[in-house]
């Protein structure tokens, strides 16, 4: 199957080498031969030699009337040197080409014959393998010691085990190929896996240019062209490029190559390496999950939009509400002013003016609900204007104008040292700080000496975790599951002023944030508001600090 070995130019030999089973018979024809030869039959086996091989010393006939092991006949002089001819005779009956090895034979012990082994494959006439040949060239240079020979050998094992592993790796490969092209773009080297894939034979696409593995679909434009492709894998070393591949059955296949540039020790670009893979099935899994995420996409988009225009209709529905309220009121207010108005004498027109106090407070408590109503509303319709800001100055902010609000409460405010570095919006973060520590200021006015805590600790997922807890009243923690509901009230409004909506408006705005907000109490122990807020942890200072008195005195 091998062509003869460039070093042998006689034609008598050239002839040998390409002896067929047919003519082991005629001796004369093989004595012809200028070189020791010996020849093999399947199993390996010596069945003839020359007359050249005569010269250096032969066994009898009748050590070959059965056939011998060739290492033996040619008494191999170390045992690496052997199992590399065996290895090399082993290459031959399978059909594969091993390079030439150098042996030193003792057939001679006083003068050890060194020479250079080349074993090929004999073939029938029908192109079958039916035994193989070993031709021995005499060489002038001695061989190296036998410890240098003996790591030669087993370096050209090792080789020969190493190129063996490659090639059966790439007949193995199974949804991927490889193959090699030479410098001019043309495959040189084709293997099973190759055939595998793609469907073609050694000889119908061996020398073919690689282009014709490529196939131009239409309305499908290729990432690149094969020419290149290959010029941009021998400038850059190494390109991957995505397209359609043929197969021999002519049924397209999408695929995935990478073409890499292989170069000698100089430099020199000796070809290139093309690693296919069949990504059809994975390209149509790609489209699939495209088409269900876009699919998704819409459902969802659809899905929030339904959620959305309910409650923006609602939160328009209440703005104008609100709004229109007002008037009403605001006339409900000026004609309770006019009942008495222009009367001389008020002491007759007591009760009427009891009657008038009334109602101007009824109508002030009720624009005080509108009002919160509408800042309701107006937290579901605005955008975000998200910024870093220091939890400590919202605190101390709020507490100036809890103080102005409530300046008959002597109370006392310890703040957390080191409060951290919030994001949110300035606006909706300053009002969610005063509801929560007006919220514990107004049902712990009654203490004997109310107090306010505020401090944070650290939850994770950039988030912090915040508190304000008071030793105020507190309320049933199990009949409160209307804590942050529009206008609902744990205590009754004599008792304490508001109109139940600090808390809802505070809910609010934590959920804008996508943060969370609960509370924690029991009757006359106080009650603890808790809630969550993203934190910028890299402009905080520090850890977490202990509690410690505000130095802003009490309030009042």
């Amino acid at each position: 199957m091998d062509p003869a070995p460039p070093f042998l130019t006689s034609a008598a030999h050239s002839s040998l080498l390409h002896t067929t089973s047919s003519t082991w018979e005629q001796q004369p024809f093989f004595d012809a031969a200028p070189y020791p030869a010996l020849l093999l039959d399947a199993q390996g086996k010596v069945v003839k030699y020359n007359r050249a091989f005569q010269e250096i010393g032969a066994p009898t006939d009748e050590g070959l009337a059965n056939g011998t092991d060739p290492v033996k006949v040619l008494d191999v002089r170390d045992e690496a040197s052997a199992q590399a001819l065996r290895m090399r005779i082993g290459r031959a009956l399978a059909g594969e080409v091993s390079p030439t090895l150098t042996l030193v034979l003792l057939r001679n012990p006083r003068a050890p014959v060194h020479v250079s082994a080349t074993v090929g494959a004999l073939q029938t006439p029908s192109g079958s393998l039916a035994g193989a040949y070993v031709s021995l060239i005499p060489v002038a240079e001695p061989v190296a010691d036998s410890l240098l020979g003996a790591q030669g050998v087993q370096a050209d094992e090792a080789l020969f085990k190493a190129e063996r592993r490659f090639r059966l790796m790439a007949d193995a490969l199974q949804d991927s190929c490889i193959f090699f092209v030479d410098v001019q773009g043309k495959i040189s080297e084709w293997s099973a896996s190759a055939h595998r894939l793609h469907g073609f034979t050694r000889d119908q696409i061996q020398g073919m240019p690689l282009s014709v593995l490529h196939v131009g679909l239409h309305g499908e434009e290729e990432e690149v062209s094969s020419h290149d492709a290959l010029r941009l894998a021998a400038e850059r070393g190494q390109w991957e490029v995505h397209g359609w591949r043929r197969r021999a059955i002519g049924e397209p296949f999408w695929g995935h190559t990478l073409l890499t540039a292989l170069r000698g020790e100089d430099g020199t670009i000796e070809g290139l390496s093309c690693i296919t893979r069949d990504m059809t099935v994975a390209r149509d899994l790609d489209r699939v999950m495209n088409d269900l995420n876009a699919e998704l996409e819409r459902r969802v988009s659809e899905r929030v939009r339904q959620y959305l225009m309910p409650n923006r209709d609602l939160d328009v529905f209440t703005h104008h509400i609100t709004h229109d309220l007002r008037a009403p009121l605001q006339h409900i207010n000026t004609f309770a002013g006019l009942i008495i108005e222009g009367s001389n004498d008020l002491s007759s027109h007591a009760e009427l003016e009891r009657f008038r106090e009334g109602l101007r407070t009824g109508t002030r408590r009720l624009d005080n609900m509108v009002e919160s109503l509408l800042n309701y509303a107006r937290l579901g319709r605005i955008d975000l204007q998200p910024a870093t800001l220091a939890v400590s100055a919202l605190v101390h902010s709020a507490i100036e104008r809890v103080r102005c609000a409530h300046p008959n409460v002597a109370v006392s405010f310890v703040v957390q040292g080191d409060l951290p570095v919030a994001i949110g919006d300035p606006k909706m973060l300053s009002q969610l700080m005063f509801n929560v520590i007006d919220n514990a200021v107004k049902f712990s006015a009654l203490a004997r000496s109310p107090e306010v805590q505020v401090g944070w600790s650290p939850e994770g997922n950039g988030l912090g975790q915040f508190f304000v807890v008071d030793n105020g009243v507190g309320f049933d923690v199990s009949k409160a599951s209307n804590l942050f509901v529009m206008f609902a009230r744990q205590h009754h409004s004599i008792d304490f002023a508001g109109d139940g909506t600090g808390l809802a408006i505070a809910q609010r705005i934590v959920q804008r944030h996508n943060g969370r907000i609960w509370a924690d109490s029991s009757p006359n122990t106080g009650c603890t508001v808790y809630f969550t807020l993203p934190v910028d942890r890299a402009q905080s200072t520090s850890a977490p600090g202990a509690l410690a008195d505000l130095p802003l005195g009490l309030a009042g």
